[in-house]
């Protein structure tokens, strides 16, 4: 499965993730607060009264109202990003950009407290794409990361960037179009 058609068919990344998961959190917070506010009051058991009451009510739902909301947002704009991008893949609307070439990107993950051993160092690669449209303006796209050095796999001078018609920023580069096909063993 290409990397395009993986990313239509699960949809949401890690910013959706977490938003639904503190959305959760933040209704479970907000539920177990009301519900010992209103036991409380009701059987006047737990002794919330006054300053205890506001005290509670801000470590409890306060915090949980603010996880609902910000997982809210991350939900929805993750999701309206990857609803741009297939709506834009089902409609087959997208431009051909020409390869410019391959950039070469470090990370390091620290994996150990050692300090001699505990640094990792692994490059992933981007396809630098450019387009040019009517107007004469170019438009730079990179494409996600490759962990493999594509230079020599690249098989097309141009490949296929999609773009939501809403948002221009939010595009993704099919460059499983343009490499050979691959198969990574480790």
């Amino acid at each position: 499965m290409t990397t395009f058609e993986s990313y239509k068919k699960f949809g949401l990344e890690m910013e959706g993730a977490v938003g639904g998961i503190l959305m959760i959190a933040g209704s479970a917070m907000t539920i177990l607060g009301l519900a010992a506010v209103i036991v409380d009051q009701i059987t006047g058991n737990i002794g919330l009264e006054g300053v205890m009451l506001l005290l509670f009510l801000f470590l409890f739902i306060g915090p949980g109202l603010t996880m609902i909301f910000l997982g809210r947002r991350k939900f929805l704009r993750d999701k309206a990003r990857v609803d741009g991008l297939r709506e834009a893949s089902e409609n087959n609307r997208c431009i051909m950009a020409d390869i410019v070439g391959v950039l070469e990107s470090a990370t390091t993950r620290k994996t150990s407290d050692n300090m001699f051993t505990g640094v990792q160092y692994r490059s992933h690669y981007n396809v630098e794409c450019h387009y040019k449209d009517p107007a004469g303006v170019t438009h730079i796209y990179y494409s996600p990361a490759i962990y493999y050095d594509p230079t020599g796999l690249i098989t097309a001078k141009q490949v296929p960037i999609y773009i939501d018609r809403n948002n221009e920023k939010n595009f993704f580069v099919d460059i499983d179009k343009a490499l050979a096909p691959v198969e990574v063993h480790r």
